[in-house]
């Protein structure tokens, strides 16, 4: 009920002549995701597991009760006095962890956990941005439909217009054949189209991880264009970028590990004190007990703990190196598209549909022939699928730039 009720809730229901109209928006279909993807939900019980191993970390070590018996035997072949000929013993043992060994257990564990809120964050960017990603797919795919359905609808008027001049003898039957052949064809593509559209959809819905509304209206607008994308300092946006903060992250864990394995070269003594009863008389006990570090000083341990901090520091210049590269390269990426919707599609699609409307009305005057009105026709076809392609491009553009930039979600 309340998986129903957070649905409601994300996708914003209008009512509509007393029915609820689902519609969906490029941010609600990303909130939903976040909230619903069991990939971030599997990511958030890891920051859960990390969080309990850091508890399990801050705590010092127990302290051991020992009771013990000596010198027991069994009064067979001799008188056996227990109290009198037996040694007993209750005592405590206390091991002291030096070298702020437990701190350094709690800074490593708390590391871990921030490691796991930053995979956290990465993968919520990455979810974000395949979200955003299907969802123009989806709206573009129900775009390129409605331009087949609109082209099918212009080639049936063109189909009846031809029954009818067929019939007076007007026209020869073979353009009649020629023009349904025309529109049986327009017709398949449509149906291609449709069953994109409906496939884009589910997509969609499986980034997004919930079950698919096959009903659902999106109102994404792919003709609405945003406002330019300001990269800023590329530094800063190489600093915000999720992945790097990662590798970043797994830096300060490889140097609070290097920092604990010194600490455990270090020998913890361990003191124990209590209650001896030896031939009848109560006395006390106590003792400490050292490992001498003679062979194994946790050499091997450090050693590899070294090397992980100087291979996580390559990594993270490696990864502001790329980043720095996949930053330049989706920003000449976007202004390439940009440019291209701004200056040449607009005046591609008028033209197309210019020269149709011309060729459709030469050709009813009989100054044409047929051949020219279907060609206009499929230029023009060609001229809208162009710009719709051209159009999720340009967001998939910006997507790769929101990405790039750390600027999702």
């Amino acid at each position: 009920m309340e998986d129903v009720r957070s649905l409601v809730a994300v996708f914003a229901l209008a009512a509509v002549s007393g029915e609820a109209q689902q519609k969906l928006g490029p941010l609600d279909a990303v909130r939903l995701a976040l909230e619903r993807n069991q990939y971030l939900a599997a990511a958030a019980n890891r920051i859960d597991s990390a969080k309990g191993l850091a508890v399990q970390a801050g705590l010092k070590p127990n302290s051991r009760l020992f009771l013990q018996v000596e010198n027991a035997r069994v009064p067979v072949f001799s008188p056996f006095r227990y109290e009198n000929e037996t040694d007993n013993f209750a005592y405590l043992s206390r091991v002291f962890e030096t070298a702020g060994k437990r701190l350094r257990r709690a800074d490593l564990a708390s590391e871990n956990v921030k490691g796991a809120e930053r995979n956290l964050d990465l993968q919520r960017t990455q979810i974000a941005g395949q979200v955003l990603t299907s969802y123009w797919n989806a709206v573009g795919a129900r775009r390129l439909a409605a331009v087949l359905a609109e082209s099918l609808e212009v080639l049936g008027r063109t189909v009846e217009y031809h029954k009818i001049r067929v019939k007076e003898g007007a026209l020869p039957e073979a353009d009649l054949l020629r023009v349904q052949l025309e529109y049986q064809q327009v017709a398949i593509n449509h149906r291609n189209a449709e069953q994109e559209a409906r496939r884009s959809l589910q997509l969609l819905f499986r980034d997004i991880g919930s079950e698919p509304e096959p009903s659902v209206e999106l109102t994404g607008d792919l003709l609405r264009m945003d406002a330019p994308i300001d990269p800023g300092d590329l530094d800063t946006a190489i600093d915000r970028r999720p992945d790097v903060r990662l590798v970043r992250q797994t830096t300060e864990q490889a140097q609070a590990n290097l920092r604990l394995q010194k600490a455990n070269a270090v020998p913890d003594p361990e003191a124990l004190f209590g209650y001896k009863r030896t031939m009848g008389m109560n006395t006390t006990v106590a003792g400490v007990q050292i490992n001498l570090p003679f062979h194994n000083r946790n050499q091997g341990a450090i050693a590899a703990a070294a090397a992980e901090v100087t291979a996580a520091g390559s990594t993270l210049r490696a990864a502001r190196t790329a980043a720095r590269t996949e930053i330049e390269a989706a920003i000449g990426e976007y202004r390439q598209k940009r440019d291209l919707v701004d200056q040449m599609l607009p005046t591609l699609s008028e033209q197309a549909n210019e020269t149709r409307r011309i060729a459709d009305a030469v050709y009813r005057e009989g100054a044409s022939d047929l051949l020219r009105l279907l060609d206009a026709e499929r230029v023009r076809i060609q001229a809208e699928t162009q710009q719709v392609r051209s159009l999720i491009e340009l967001r998939h553009a910006a997507i790769n730039l929101q990405v790039a930039l750390g600027l999702l979600p």
